[in-house]
């Protein structure tokens, strides 16, 4: 045997598994909500591709890689084939914040994302809007309208949400809520609107980036889960209470988060 071949292979070896080594994907779409992870985030390396910085390092201890996606669909589907092409990834949190839903949710509160649906995608004719479910590249649809969280996040993120340390608003606990999110590129401020989203699909939140991250990770077959905090309640104060809010529900989601990765087994 060639011991000086066996030595160079050995090396390419060495040099091959870290740009392939499997990680945990964190994804948000705005700075503040990914601020709190990479301040946790031990020895940082930035990597930049496609225009996209991508930040690896550990948090607590787990391989992980973060990224600010950006705002809406399209840019969120851009940095997730991005991320997707670039890392070898064995799931994905996407965390941030959103517009409450459910009644009795309040600025601050937890939604866990069990499934996702896209609700500005379909049919506008004269007797109103259809949403259709998602597609595939070649245009055929999938079997359902929402598409589902792994299992096994869900569960993990509910574990979690137990342990978290939360940032209180006015006085009060954070609530927690698991259900359907519904996504579009609109920023909800309407309390009819809100009401609909919430009647027609069960949603108990509504976004402008998660349906989009799911069907990605569907197509890939990659497990994933989107956590948002109520930064507001979609309704006519949104912009208001949005500005206002912003921060400490960032912060709750991104506390989750924290406590789902030190839950994760190495």
């Amino acid at each position: 045997m060639d011991l000086k071949k066996l030595s160079i292979g050995f090396l390419f070896f060495l040099l091959w598994v870290p740009a392939t080594a499997q990680r945990l994907a964190i994804m948000g779409a705005m700075d503040p909500e990914i601020s709190i992870l990479l301040e946790a985030l031990n020895k940082p390396k930035v990597t930049t591709r496609g225009g996209i910085d991508f930040y690896t390092g550990k948090l607590n201890g787990k391989k992980v890689v973060i990224v600010k996606a950006g705002i809406g669909k399209v840019n969120v589907a851009y940095s997730t084939a991005v991320l997707t092409q670039n890392f070898k990834l064995d799931g994905l949190i996407f965390t941030g914040v959103a517009g409450g839903l459910h009644p009795e949710a309040l600025p601050g509160d937890i939604v866990i994302g069990t499934a996702l649906v896209q609700v500005d995608f379909g049919l506008l004719d004269a007797e109103g809007f259809t949403p259709w479910n998602f597609r595939d590249l070649s245009g055929e649809p999938h079997p359902e309208l929402l598409l589902a969280a792994d299992s096994s996040l869900v569960q993990l993120s509910l574990e979690a949400s137990k342990l978290a340390d939360y940032q209180s608003i006015s006085r009060r606990q954070p609530r927690v809520f698991q259900g359907v999110i519904s996504t579009s590129d609109l920023f909800v401020s309407d309390p009819v609107k809100a009401n609909w989203l919430y009647t027609k699909f069960n949603s108990l939140a509504t976004e402008m980036e998660g349906a989009a991250v799911a069907h990605i990770c569907r197509v890939l077959g990659l497990p994933f889960v989107v956590i948002r905090s109520c930064s507001d309640n979609a309704n006519t104060d949104a912009h208001v209470n949005f500005s206002e809010f912003v921060g400490p529900a960032a912060a709750n989601s991104a506390n989750l988060v924290l406590r789902m990765v030190e839950l994760m087994e190495d």
